[in-house]
């Protein structure tokens, strides 16, 4: 592969180091056009900021008049009326009436880390209130996703008269059905997308009902859980439950929780869900919480808590009780108040998640070979579609998150029983829906069930259904897909050198985050650097030393890049100048504190590097 840059007159006018094909196959483009530059320019001067961290808001669509409030988010501006969500009100009475009456609540929520926060939120403040809620979490896989029949029939007979479910719900007709039946009382509050026909339940809050206005529909569930205890402490204030001697929670204390779902979810990092997370953090650092402490300890956080390890240290162990171990864990761990039981659950959490890796490893593996035999030497085809006998249902997201990232294609993992049905999940690239792909073949037969959205989908099928499947998602997705990929290009927001990236500079930049799913993390590009030491570390990572031309060293680390274009070009270009584009972070070793590059790309040094 030829990593000189190469210009062509359409693609230069933003060609970034005049990069027009990278390691990775992609173009370096500037993130802001004319128009954008100028209202960087217009958002330094007014508001006396950095250049640098200027490009960085106006590259996120910030506006010269909406700087300020971007650079210090707080729930108090932003945060709006509980109220605003169809049926809050009926939400909040209900719940509030349960509290004074002292009534039995069950909580049912899903198996991932927004359903977990979600379910210790809502627990945590009913127990502020006095009652002993009951939380059930189900099985990912002798359950499935949301309440069934079973498990609501179970909870009515453990003497629950108010049933509340958080992260699921809207689309569980039959069950909740069920659940009136039996005399539940039932408050729904979901962020999921709604069927044709809504559960018939006391009140359904949910921001993409149909009939809500309410435009909060960027909320992970965890944030509406946050909302719902908001109008139901106001509720209860108004009805003088905290006369006396009993003491209002500190709701803003909780938001350690609320961050947490919100990041692990990876809902858009904007309005309300940055203000979630940025005040979250700082309630996280105070490590009031028991059981993320714990958690946090096992993980061996070090340094103040970001939304990098909230993503990649603390979600996926939160993660792993609802994939491969108890579902519940997750959510006990964050109700725990003994620091020594917290201990033990925080243990048993990282060691499932030890476990999770393996497994991940050994299916990724195969995944990858058999979609190595489909796709062909050139990798040709629209769709990567895997499946085997032996892979675990809780992981298979997973690998076919991975798969999108090697191959640049919507991908689909499936986990094949004994009885030959198979349970896979799907992840696409921006710009190809696979929840409408999903939904289609639902209608037209192609498999059992199935749905989702745009960036990811589940499905169940049979093992005889897969080569029409592939065929049907090749068919429908080609177009999209060819489109997508075409367009894909690194976007860049700055140029720095080895002797700017320090601390400081990371600080100012921090201003702009929280960082994440819709306010991307920002990217930057190290022109003209001499790759000094490049090797392989650890589970297939590139560890590198870039040397400025001034003698400044700055380290720098590919993740699982050793056996792709990017780690091998790395290598190869030991002693050579080259151009490399990647994400700040802040490597803490034995107190001291320097900055290091996730490297995302790079190109070689070609004659037409400037800008």
């Amino acid at each position: 592969m030829s990593l000189a840059p190469v210009l062509t007159p359409k693609a230069s006018s933003r060609l970034f180091l005049g990069v027009e094909r990278s390691a990775s196959g992609r173009a370096w483009r500037d993130r802001l056009d004319e128009r954008g530059a100028a209202q960087a320019l217009a958002i330094a001067q007014r508001h006396q900021v950095p250049e640098l961290l200027a490009r960085i808001l106006a590259g996120r669509g910030v506006a010269a008049d909406q700087a300020q409030g971007f650079l210090d988010p707080t729930i108090k501006s932003l945060m709006p009326d509980p109220h605003v969500l169809t049926a809050m009100a009926a939400a909040a009475t209900r719940i509030a009436d349960a509290v004074m009456r002292g009534e039995s609540v069950a909580i049912f929520g899903d198996y991932d880390v927004d359903g977990a926060t979600s379910s210790a939120l809502l627990a945590r403040y009913l127990r502020h209130c006095g009652l002993s809620p009951i939380i059930h979490i189900p099985d990912r896989i002798f359950e499935g996703y949301g309440p069934n029949v079973d498990a609501v029939r179970a909870l009515r007979e453990r003497g629950a008269t108010l049933l509340i479910t958080v992260d699921c719900g809207t689309t569980s007709l039959e069950a909740l059905a069920e659940a009136k039946r039996l005399g539940f009382d039932i408050v729904v509050v979901d962020h999921h997308q709604c069927g044709d026909t809504l559960p018939d339940v006391l009140a359904l809050v949910n921001p993409n009902r149909p009939d809500d206005l309410s435009e909060l529909g960027h909320l992970a569930a965890v944030g509406l859980v946050f909302l719902t205890i908001v109008a139901v402490n106001r509720e209860l204030r108004a009805r003088s439950f905290f006369a006396g001697d009993r003491k209002e929670p500190d709701l803003l204390s909780a938001l350690d929780l609320v961050a947490l779902g919100t990041v692990a979810d990876v809902v858009p990092l904007q309005g309300l869900n940055r203000a979630f997370v940025a005040k979250g953090l700082l309630a996280m650092r105070q490590r009031g919480n028991v059981g993320l402490t714990a958690l946090m300890d096992v993980a061996r956080l070090d340094g103040p808590p970001e939304p990098f390890h909230l993503g990649f240290l603390l979600g996926p162990r939160i993660n792993a009780g609802g994939r491969i171990g108890r579902a519940d864990l997750g959510a006990n761990l964050l109700l725990e108040e003994d620091p020594v039981e917290a201990g033990r659950v925080a243990a048993e959490l990282d060691r499932l998640n030890r476990d999770r890796q393996t497994m991940e490893q050994a299916m990724l593996a195969e995944a990858e070979a058999e979609a190595f035999a489909a796709l062909g030497l050139e990798e040709k085809g629209a769709v990567v579609v895997t499946a085997a006998k032996g892979w675990h249902p809780g992981i298979v997201g997973l690998i076919a998150a991975r798969l999108k990232e090697r191959f640049g294609r919507p991908a689909f993992a499936i986990a094949l029983d004994t009885a030959g049905i198979g349970t896979g999940s799907g992840r696409s690239i921006a710009g190809v829906d696979l929840g409408q792909a999903v939904r289609r073949a639902v209608s037209e037969g192609l498999v059992i069930k199935g749905g989702g959205h745009a960036m990811a989908a589940g499905i169940t099928l049979r093992k005889d259904a897969l080569s029409a499947f592939r065929a049907f998602l090749e068919d429908m997705l080609s177009d999209a897909v060819q489109i997508a990929r075409r367009d894909d290009a690194l976007l860049i927001d700055g140029a720095i050198s080895a002797v700017a990236a320090n601390v400081e500079l990371y600080t100012m930049i921090a201003r702009a985050g929280p960082f994440g799913a819709g306010n991307a993390e920002p990217v930057f590009a190290i022109p003209g650097h001499t790759v000094a030491f490049a090797d392989v570390v650890g589970e297939k990572h590139v560890r590198l030393r870039l040397r400025a031309a001034d003698g400044a060293m700055l380290n720098a680390i590919s993740f699982r890049s050793a056996d792709k274009d990017l780690g091998r070009s790395l290598i190869e270009s030991r002693g050579q100048s080259v151009h490399v584009a990647g994400q700040l972070s802040v490597d803490r070793w034995q107190g001291a504190e320097r900055v290091q590059l996730r490297v995302l790309d790079m190109a070689a040094a070609g004659p037409m590097s400037g800008r």
